[in-house]
C-alpha cells in the first residue's frame, strides 16, 4: 500500500510511467509484494525482475469501470484503446482482467478471465461405491475389482522377454 501511495510522486518525476496503465502498475506492486513475502516466509525463492531482454513479457490490467470491453473483433483497453485480435471463442460473462504476452516471435496473445454461472450437474441415481486402490484400478462396492492394466502391461512385455531369453537357451537332458 506505501508503494501505491508513491505511484503518482513517481509518476511525475518519472514521464515514462505516465505511459503505462496505472491498474497494471498497481497490479505489478501486488506481485512484487506478494513475492517477497513469499520470500521471507521462505516458501519461494528470492524474486527475479523482468528484462527488457527477457522474451517472454506480459502485462496484466483488471477491469474498472468498463475499461475493458469487447466489440465484435476488436477489444478496448487502457491507454491502448481499440486493438484488433482473432477471438477464438466467444467471452461470456463479466470480464475480470486480461493479461496481454509476447512470445519470442514477436506475436501478441491476450487471456481474458472472467466469471460466469456454473450450472451444477445432476447426481447419478445409482448408490455404486468405488474405491481405487494402488494394486486393483477400482474395487466396486459389490466385491468387484478392476484390474489395472498398467501394471498388467508392464508384467506382460517383461514376461515376453523373458521367454524369448528362455527360448534361445538350449535344454539339457
Amino acid at each position: 500500500n506505501a508503494c501505491s501511495a508513491q505511484l503518482p510522486h513517481l509518476k511525475e518525476e518519472w514521464s515514462w510511467l505516465k505511459e503505462v496503465d496505472s491498474i497494471a502498475l498497481q497490479s505489478s506492486l501486488k506481485n512484487l509484494s506478494d513475492a517477497f513475502s513469499r520470500f521471507f516466509k521462505q516458501q519461494n525463492k528470492a524474486p527475479q525482475f523482468k528484462s527488457k531482454k527477457h522474451p517472454v513479457q506480459s502485462y496484466t490490467t483488471k477491469q474498472t469501470n468498463g475499461n475493458i470491453s469487447m466489440e465484435g473483433n476488436q477489444i478496448k483497453l487502457p491507454k491502448l484503446g481499440l486493438v484488433r485480435f482473432v477471438k477464438s471463442r466467444e467471452v461470456k460473462g463479466r470480464i475480470l482482467n486480461a493479461t496481454i504476452r509476447r512470445n519470442p516471435s514477436g506475436k501478441y496473445f491476450i487471456s481474458i478471465l472472467v466469471e460466469t454461472e456454473v450450472q451444477l450437474l445432476e447426481k447419478t441415481a445409482s448408490a455404486i461405491g468405488i474405491d481405487l486402490g494402488m494394486t486393483d484400478f477400482a474395487i466396486l462396492s459389490d466385491g468387484q475389482k478392476v484390474d489395472n492394466h498398467r501394471f498388467t502391461t508392464k508384467m506382460e512385455k517383461k514376461l515376453k522377454r523373458e521367454q524369448r531369453k528362455l527360448s534361445r537357451r538350449a535344454q539339457h537332458a
